[in-house]
């Protein structure tokens, strides 16, 4: 079953939580206030874990763009861990948005599709 647009509403905020990256490349701008991570990424938090080949984090508004062939990632959405993958994942305060191939297990069930958006908090 191919669904073209899913939201699912967790119940965590990115911007309140600790986070680590690694990679085997960092690119820090200062007056763009951003850095760029590439090959290898690793992004763990409490509640998301992810790799991917390239992740832009923006510190302004603590917005991150990951890019990966592809991303595989896992979250905690308040009752259970949710795996999935996609070529492309985009996180600010409000939303977690998966793009491009997205494939994700829920309950142990799967569900595809090319664009999915997920509400970080109840606010």
């Amino acid at each position: 079953m191919l669904y073209r647009f899913i939201t699912i509403l967790l119940s965590f905020n990115l911007a309140a939580q600790e986070y680590e990256i690694t990679s085997e490349n960092i690119e820090i701008n200062t007056q763009l206030n951003t850095i760029n991570y590439e090959y290898n990424v690793v992004f763990k938090s409490e509640e998301i874990f992810f790799t991917a080949d390239e992740l832009k984090l923006n510190q302004e508004n603590e917005s991150f763009v990951a890019f990966g062939n592809p991303i595989k990632i896992k979250f905690y959405d308040g009752i259970e861990f949710i795996e999935g993958e996609a070529e492309k994942i985009e996180i600010d305060s409000q939303f977690l948005r998966m793009s491009k191939n997205v494939s994700i297990i829920k309950s142990g069930n799967k569900i595809n599709s090319e664009n999915m958006t997920i509400k970080l908090s109840n606010d």
